[in-house]
């Protein structure tokens, strides 16, 4: 299905169950602040944002919280979380043990983060230093920049490689780099906005199906 030399994949809920976790601990110290933000409309309107976005939009929601100081203990608590709680998505070690083409991760998030969940995850050995982070190269999903850095990375033209993604601003990064686009976990209005343009699957294993199958001569 997939004539292609590398792979690019995103960590943040494409390999890593981690929105979930940030998502009820956003809501947690919201909470603490006397604010009420449910997971699922944290999940709705922050998912695949970059960071400084995001935090620009919870002050939008609440304009008296003090964002510093809700920026500092996010930060702090959710590394513990991620390093005592995260889950790599079902398939993910299967995937990433059988596939045999050049990868990388290519995050909206810090280093510090991607690194923490793939080691807590057991996931790193796949990718060694193959990882960049858009806090490292300036320029956050949607835009292509980043996608462009990996690419370089990997020593491949956007036509020969495929990115796995599961937000919205992930997919038009990859689509606006040229790169071929697999969607996985995607929500129904991402899936249908994207519908067409890209390949979707339900999760990993579906992906892998594909992404292994032999070659037709």
């Amino acid at each position: 299905m997939f004539k292609i030399k590398a792979v690019i994949f995103d960590c943040d809920g494409t390999l890593v169950d981690s929105e979930s976790l940030s998502a009820r601990l956003l809501s947690r110290i919201l909470q603490q602040h006397g604010y009420l933000l449910d997971e699922e409309t944290i999940l709705q309107h922050f998912r695949g944002r970059p960071y400084a976005g995001f935090l620009h939009d919870i002050g939008q929601y609440f304009p008296a919280l003090d964002r510093d100081l809700f920026s500092q203990q996010f930060r702090q608590q959710s590394l513990q979380l991620l390093a005592s709680e995260l889950d790599s998505m079902p398939g993910a070690h299967d995937l990433l043990a059988a596939l045999q083409l050049p990868r990388c991760i290519a995050s909206n998030g810090p280093r510090e983060k991607i690194e923490t969940s793939l080691n807590s995850t057991g996931l790193k050995p796949y990718f060694g230093e193959a990882i960049i982070s858009a806090y490292e190269v300036n320029a956050w999903k949607p835009d292509p920049a980043l996608i462009q850095h990996a690419l370089r990375l990997l020593e491949v033209a956007p036509a020969d490689c495929l990115l796995v993604e599961d937000s919205a601003s992930g997919i038009a990064a990859g689509l606006a780099a040229g790169v071929t686009v697999a969607g996985v976990h995607l929500d129904p209005a991402t899936a249908a906005r994207f519908a067409g343009q890209i390949a979707i699957f339900p999760g990993l294993p579906q992906l892998a199906a594909a992404l292994l199958a032999p070659r037709r001569t």
